[in-house]
């Protein structure tokens, strides 16, 4: 009896560490996505840089102006 116990506990406590790694896994996870912009203003940066890469100004304005009303810069 007493030795079924001490396994219980050990698993118990096995179980909790790694659900505290589990969880410390997530926020951390959760941090760094936080940070980075979405996919959509990526896209719009990338897209703004092409334009001005090909120095077409009515393409680069109507970017601009598309990031400007979005309220992305």
């Amino acid at each position: 009896m007493q030795g079924n116990w001490f396994y219980l506990e050990m698993d118990h406590k096995m179980r909790e560490k790694e659900k505290a790694e589990l969880v410390a896994r997530r926020q951390t996870l959760d941090r760094l996505k936080a940070r980075r912009p979405s996919v959509r203003a990526r896209l719009a940066r990338r897209l703004f840089a092409l334009a001005v890469a090909t120095e077409r100004e009515e393409t680069w304005r109507v970017v601009w102006e598309r990031l400007e009303s979005k309220g992305r810069l």
